[in-house]
């Protein structure tokens, strides 16, 4: 046994028989389960800055479009579901007007 990994927690075990790619099992696992969090972070951020884009693309010149955009940020999937989808063009039938050039148009 060795020390527990810093990532995730888990003890390894060394003395296993080659398993995939050479790896042993514990290996191969951590491994797979760094690559998910990493890519689940990133699907995740990536999704917070298309809210983003969309909450100011929206409130474009409005009073409150600096709460709207750190809401629509820190909250993305909801925000696109919720707000823009079945709020604003399935309840309110209004969709927003989105610029090739600026998709952050704070000012």
């Amino acid at each position: 046994m060795s020390d527990p990994h810093w990532l995730t927690g888990e003890y390894l075990q060394e003395n296993e028989a080659k398993w995939l790619f050479g790896m042993n099992r514990s290996y191969f696992l951590l491994g797979l389960k760094t690559v998910g969090m990493f890519l689940f972070i990133f699907i995740y951020l990536t999704i917070s800055f298309l809210a983003l884009s969309v909450a100011l693309q929206c409130n474009r010149g409005a009073h409150g479009a600096t709460k709207v955009a750190i809401f629509a940020f820190m909250f993305g999937p909801i925000y696109l579901m919720v707000n823009y989808y079945f709020i604003r063009l399935l309840s309110k039938g209004q969709d927003c007007e989105f610029s090739n050039t600026r998709p952050f148009p704070y000012f």
